[in-house]
């Protein structure tokens, strides 16, 4: 080495080795004469000058000189080269160094020689031998031509940059992030498996496979959850471990303690699930344990083969480490939200069980996915036979436009208010007060429809009873006008035809009687006279009855004088002398005295009850009797006529009836009408002593039957 530094200095065409350097020491103490190159001080100089220019680069570069592309390369290349072909890779050829990727640096050699344009490219992989084992290796490199003296490319000079830390972290920072989205929207353990299996499997190169056992709840061994990489049922992916002697996990899987180990093993035991791998044949994997319930006893373990083409050092294991943190996070999490959901769903039903309503709730497609216990005891129907046929079969055929204003709701997510008949499992049809209103879910997408059915049945029947009941009102009202203008007709023809009439008898009388003591020269006769007085008065008498007859008629002067028993006792005497019909009068003794309300309405009925024996009972006799039974009064009218059908004393359009209902209800009464046996009619009512209030919320009675408890 002295000599050649004496020959550096004496050797101005040597200075380029100047300096200092281990790559300049070993360059200056190589052989160099045993390669095609030559000693130093004979190389041409460009060569001399690209070689001072490459020591001198703060770069990794490398020169390849000669037809056989003999290298020399600076200290910054080292660490490209590894501990494998460092120094050895110095004055030998290109090919021998990195026969491994000859097949592709060849041709750029090639090309650049061949062209004098210079070949780049970036993150390129090449799998280097390196180290002890074929490794991954990312580069950015550019090949740019060397020529001598005459012009002529005699050699190479490769720039490169390592950059297969940068690249691999990216990559493997681009693995993590694909789990975390994957995760990120799992709501249960599937879609889990799902976002761990896709991401093995779009990622071989750091995740060759990948398996995930969970342990069984007795300990009695672990079930494969997921697997992706590796086929299944595979040794080294059975479908179930149960941890005996001579298993291949037996010993590596502890289900007491979350211990975390690596495992060699042979490449025969792989049965890849993808086909083979290029490039990749892993032969350790790494086992994590899975504590997503207790840290100190495992719910299960992850196995990852380990990149066999990068070093399995502190990087890597925390890349996988990182992949067990999130597939763990995100079980914990999930398992708390299914823990919260079901909890939830208990409450859910819990209260649903407690509403008195009937409550239904339906999916986006329109398709029934809950009911509550109210819904299927009313129907009888379980939530798997819910359907569109069994809606159809429960509703109200006459319902089912509220079906289709449902739809139409739906359709434009509005709420709706319905009003139908379902039917009970008896089959009986019950109206319902449904109000549907559209569900949303936590991020505000449209999720179904909630509807809360109220039986309002007895609702709808109060409201039939108020509108029949009105509807009644008017018909009595415009009866009772009928009958008035009929009675003001009958009045007026009775003045009229009988009154009017004797009245004009009666003044014809007294006008003759008039005209004879006018006449002067008429002879003066007392006789005549008298006849003609006792003519009129008897003509005025006949008056008098008529309007006595008229006046009985319109309220019979006893029962204001003598009360309601002697009215009766002569309206049933005059009853029978007019029509022949016997009427036999049971009437208490002591009654006490009723107010004139009370016997006014007492007497109206009776009357029309012996009206209706005369035009509809074809009766030859008739009962009476009234008398007091507590402090009520009872009033009874029974004949032996053809008796009263079901159909016309429940008919609503009964004017006397109506008219006997309305004057029993307004006195606090009850009215009973119907059949007796073995023929014949009884009406029936009972008013209280003293005026109370009763009736429904019209102030109306209800009208009995005979065989009603009243």
């Amino acid at each position: 080495m002295n000599i050649f530094k004496e020959n550096i200095a004496a050797d101005p065409s040597l200075h380029f080795l100047q300096g200092e350097g281990e790559m300049r020491k070993r360059i200056r103490e190589f052989d160099w004469s045993k390669t095609e190159l030559g000693e130093p001080s004979s190389w041409p100089d460009s060569l001399k000058s690209a070689v001072a220019i490459m020591l001198d680069c703060g770069g990794p570069a490398y020169i390849a000189w000669g037809p056989h592309c003999i290298q020399m390369y600076n200290d910054a290349y080292i660490s490209a080269l590894g501990k494998r072909k460092h120094p050895e890779a110095l004055g030998i050829k290109t090919s021998e160094t990195w026969a491994e990727i000859w097949d592709f640096i060849e041709p750029l050699f090639t090309s650049v020689k061949e062209t004098g344009r210079p070949v780049a490219m970036a993150n390129k992989i090449m799998l280097m031998q390196r180290h002890d084992y074929l490794e991954e290796s990312y580069f950015n490199f550019s090949y740019n031509p060397l020529a001598d003296e005459t012009g002529q490319v005699r050699g190479v000079l490769v720039l490169c940059w390592e950059t297969t830390a940068e690249f691999v972290s990216y990559r493997r920072a681009n693995v993590m992030r694909m789990l975390a989205q994957g995760l990120s929207d799992a709501t249960n353990m599937h879609d889990i498996r799902i976002a761990f299996e896709n991401t093995v499997l779009d990622n071989p190169r750091d995740l060759p496979f990948g398996l995930w056992y969970e342990i069984r709840e007795d300990r009695s061994g672990l079930d494969l959850v997921a697997a992706a990489g590796i086929r299944k049922g595979s040794p080294l992916c059975p479908e179930f471990i149960d941890l005996k002697p001579g298993g291949f996990y037996t010993g590596l899987l502890d289900m007491a303690s979350p211990v975390a180990r690596s495992c060699a093993f042979a490449p025969i035991l792989i049965h890849w699930e993808r086909g083979t791998i290029p490039d990749i044949n892993p032969q350790v994997m790494i086992i994590k344990p899975f504590c997503y319930s207790s840290y100190q006893r495992p719910d299960g373990y992850l196995i990852l083969a380990v990149n066999p083409l990068r070093p399995n050092d502190a990087v890597q294991q925390d890349f996988l480490q990182m992949v067990r943190l999130h597939l763990e996070n995100a079980v914990r999490r999930v398992r708390q939200f299914e823990l919260e959901r079901r909890e939830q769903a208990h409450q859910f039903h819990t209260v649903m069980s407690a509403l008195p309503c009937l409550v239904w709730m339906s999916d986006a497609s329109m398709t029934c996915n809950f009911v509550s216990d109210t819904w299927r005891e009313f129907t009888g129907y379980r939530l798997e036979q819910v359907d569109q046929r069994c809606w159809k079969e429960v509703f109200h055929p006459d319902d089912a436009g509220e079906l289709e204003r449902y739809r139409n709701a739906f359709a434009q997510r509005e709420t709706v208010t319905l009003e139908y008949r379902l039917r009970h499992f008896s089959g009986e049809y019950r109206w319902m007060l449904d109000k549907a209103m559209p569900r949303y879910g936590i991020h505000g997408e449209f999720v179904g429809y909630i509807g809360t059915c109220i039986d309002i049945t007895d609702r709808k029947l109060s409201e039939q009873k108020i509108l029949s009941s009105q509807a009644e009102l008017r018909t009595l009202y415009e009866s009772l006008e009928t009958a008035r203008e009929e009675e003001r007709y009958a009045l007026a023809r009775e003045v009229h035809d009988q009154l009017g009439q004797i009245l004009s008898a009666a003044k014809i009388d007294i006008k003759l009687l008039e005209e004879e003591l006018k006449a002067a020269d008429a002879p003066f006769s007392p006789q005549a006279v008298a006849t003609e007085l006792r003519s009129a008065s008897s003509t005025i008498e006949q008056a008098i009855q008529v309007v006595r007859r008229l006046a009985t008629e319109l309220r019979p002067p006893e029962l204001e004088s003598q009360g309601l028993s002697v009215a009766i006792q002569w309206h049933a005497s005059d009853f029978e002398r007019r029509t022949r019909i016997r009427c036999h009068l049971s009437l208490e003794a002591d009654m006490p005295h009723l107010n004139e309300s009370t016997a006014t309405t007492l007497f109206r009925i009776f009357q029309e009850a012996m009206t209706n024996i005369l035009r509809h009972a074809n009766a030859s006799q008739a009962w009476i009797s009234l008398g007091c039974r507590g402090n009520r009064v009872q009033l009874r009218v029974r004949d032996n006529g053809i008796g009263i059908g079901a159909k016309y004393r429940r008919s609503n359009r009964s004017i006397g009836l109506k008219g006997m209902r309305e004057r029993a209800a307004i006195a606090g009464g009850r009215l009973v009408v119907g059949s007796v046996q073995p023929s014949g009619t009884l009406v029936s009512v009972n008013v209280p002593l003293v005026e109370e209030s009763g009736g429904d919320a019209f102030g109306m009675a209800p009208l009995l039957h005979v065989g009603d408890t009243p």
